[in-house]
């Protein structure tokens, strides 16, 4: 059969031997409560089941095709719902989009379309004729997003007042913005009527949810029954009894808060046409859509779909050449820009396995920062250990610089007594009468003593140069004198005689302390005498012996070393002849066992054979003698068995003859209706168009 005239036929197990399928609006039928199960097929062929399509073609306004909220993906068929009238209001003008009709538009785009604007189908009565359950055994859930569920938590803070003001305040401005004739007073949504409560609802159903609802005779089944129909998040927090007595303290915040729901509902509704929210690739032309778009192949797809099957509705065409070959442009702009996006991401891929590559030949990052850092902490430990020895310098600096100071002030105080005394001794020389001779005298004694004070001027001076040369020769010494003291500090903590720095002194081997505090910059030279006097008598004669008793050692560990590696080839030797002795015993144990494992097999096999030949005999006397006699019984059992089969067949060949000319016939009448009734809806929708 045609795949695109499939949709017509019916799949189930007694063909269309059921009600018939003529769809009824919505608004002159009511639908059992099992409303999930009950839609009919589509005649639309597609491969993929979609959950709600928009005419694109058609009079100015449009039809939006309500998808029941569960499909079933046999044979490529879908369902689809009743076309509903769009209402003239909020209708469309573009044309090709969807229109806000008298009931609701649903979207696979829009997640909450499939729960949005439903009609509420219970307590709807519809005759025998006309309902009738679906023809496709469905075994997928409900494909509408949000889908009602009993045990959901309802989270908003309902017994909130901050939350209920916002709550009355978005209610009344909205049934002031669209003249809502109901007469509202303060209490109307702090504490209102039964009546006033049923007035606002009613009013927000039938005038933007739902204007074909027929209502029955109990308000509050009616509305358990829509708000079922429409998923609402909190069935749980609302009851008969609520609906009955709304005004109550404790039943009236949970209504406010759907009343809300519902008022918001309402706002998305008019908002669902707008092209600026318009979210739905169905409403989008597709001049507008990038070929980025994620959607673009569904909208293609539909496109295709929506022009070949109003050809082939109308005219009954079956080559679709021109659509074809528009969607092949459109596909082979699709593979240009797919394959650049592929060569682009080759080129990346290059260029990050290259890069790739380069780091894993180069050194590893972090190994060569924990080789900096394990070099750092080193230097680290012997910059403090420098720093704490010049720090001990400095502290032994300053108290040599502070008795130097005192000895300066010592020295000055005796100047000044000095100064004293000349200035008196001078006055007094002053004070005297002296001859001329006298004065002769003193100027001879003064020359004599002048000359002797130029000569000392001299010497002072060879003996100040002799002085600086020989401090000189001091300060390199004590630079030279630091320089080994600092080696020997060194040396000393490798071999650990001197003990790393600490508080309390360590004595080292020999209960000897090894380590030399000596500051070559004090005036007095006793410690220094003191210190060489230690280390000539005590160090040295220490180091010499702690040097004679590690040679000792060095001496015996290299006598015990050459007797152990004596004593290791002696057992060595012995090994050698022992492993030769060893293992000329397992060739000799390795020859008898293979001696005895063949002559064992030899045995077992010849025993085996014996066993099998007389084994074979006795089973092929026995099979024989059974053989014959099942024969018999096997042949006339599979006779009786035949006859039984060939009468069985026979007559389910006579009944499935009938069945096939039945289902045949069903289905030819069922086409007829059907393509009668599509004929006269299309000329009755065109004429409804028409007059709008």
């Amino acid at each position: 059969m045609d795949p695109q005239r499939r949709t017509l036929m019916s799949e189930g197990p007694i063909g269309n031997a059921l009600p018939s399928a003529i769809p009824v609006p919505s608004s002159a039928m009511k639908k059992s409560a099992q409303r999930l199960g009950s839609s009919r097929m589509s005649m639309i062929p597609q491969q993929a089941v979609r959950s709600s399509v928009m005419s694109s073609t058609g009079a100015e306004g449009g039809m939006a095709l309500r998808h029941s909220a569960s499909q079933e993906a046999l044979g490529g068929g879908a369902r689809r719902s009743t076309l509903l009238p769009s209402r003239g209001a909020n209708a469309n003008s573009n044309g090709g989009g969807a229109v806000e009709g008298g009931g609701m538009l649903l979207s696979v785009s829009k997640p909450d379309g499939g729960i949005y604007g439903r009609t509420p189908q219970s307590n709807r009565i519809v005759p025998g004729s006309v309902r009738r359950s679906s023809v496709y055994p469905s075994s997928r859930t409900s494909m509408a997003p949000g889908a009602f569920n009993p045990t959901t938590k309802d989270t908003r803070p309902i017994r909130d007042s901050t939350f209920r003001q916002q709550c009355s305040k978005n209610i009344n401005d909205f049934l002031l913005s669209v003249r809502c004739p109901i007469p509202l007073h303060a209490k109307s949504l702090t504490s209102p009527t039964t009546k006033e409560f049923h007035q606002i609802f009613r009013f927000l159903i039938m005038e933007f949810l739902d204007p074909n609802y027929q209502w029955g005779k109990k308000v509050e089944d009616d509305m358990m029954s829509i708000l079922k129909d429409m998923r609402y998040p909190a069935m749980e927090t609302i009851g008969k009894t609520a609906i009955t007595a709304p005004g109550t303290g404790m039943n009236w915040p949970p209504l406010l808060a759907m009343l809300n729901w519902l008022v918001e509902l309402c706002k998305a509704l008019d908002n669902w046409g707008e092209p600026d929210v318009v979210s739905d690739i169905i409403l989008t032309p597709a001049s507008e859509l990038s070929i980025d778009h994620p959607n673009f192949e569904e909208r293609l797809l539909w496109d295709f779909s929506s022009k070949t099957y109003s050809l082939w509705f109308h005219g009954a065409q079956e080559d679709f050449t021109e659509q074809e070959r528009e969607m092949e442009e459109v596909y082979e702009q699709l593979a240009s820009a797919t394959f650049e996006e592929c060569e682009r991401l080759e080129t990346d891929i290059q260029k990050r396995t290259v890069e790739l590559q380069q780091l894993q030949a180069a050194e590893p990052p972090l190994k060569r920062v924990e080789q900096e850092y394990i070099q750092l902490m080193g230097d680290k430990s012997k910059f403090i250990a420098f720093i704490k020895l010049h720090e001990q310098k400095a502290e032994k600096m300053r108290i040599g610089n502070e008795r130097a100071r005192a000895a300066i002030s010592d020295h000055e105080r005796q100047l000044d007594a000095i100064r004293v005394e000349l200035a008196n001794t001078e006055a007094a020389v002053a004070a005297q009468n002296l001859s001329p001779d006298e004065v002769q005298r003193m100027n001879n004694d003064r020359e004599t003593l002048s000359r002797h004070l130029d000569e000392l001027r001299g010497k002072i001076a060879e003996a100040s140069q002799f002085a600086y040369d020989q401090e000189m020769q001091v300060t390199k010494s004590m630079d030279r004198f630091d320089q080994l003291l600092q080696d020997y500090t060194a040396l000393g903590h490798q071999i650990g005689v001197i003990a790393p720095l600490s508080d309390a002194p360590s004595l080292g081997p020999g209960g000897v302390d090894y380590s030399i505090d000596l500051d070559l910059g004090v005036e007095d030279l006793n410690e220094v005498q003191v210190s060489g006097r230690r280390m000539r008598s005590t160090l040295w004669p220490a180091l010499q012996v702690y040097g004679e008793g590690f040679r000792k050692q060095a001496l015996e560990m290299d006598n015990a070393s050459i007797a152990l590696d004596d004593q290791l080839d002696r057992l060595a030797q012995a090994v050698e002849r022992q492993k030769e002795e060893v293992a000329n015993r397992e060739m000799k144990l390795k020859v008898s066992h293979e001696q005895a494992e063949e002559a064992r097999a030899q045995v077992q096999t010849e025993a085996a054979e014996t066993n099998r030949t007389i084994a074979k005999l006795e089973n092929e006397v026995t099979a024989m003698s059974t053989a014959t006699q099942q024969g018999v019984l096997t042949t006339q059992s599979q006779l009786e068995s035949t006859k039984i089969a060939f009468k069985e067949l026979r007559h389910k060949t006579a009944l499935l003859q009938d069945a096939v000319v039945a289902q045949l016939t069903s289905h030819i009448d069922v086409i007829i209706k059907a393509k009668e009734h599509a004929a006269n809806s299309l000329r009755s929708i065109r004429a409804f168009a028409e007059a709008q």
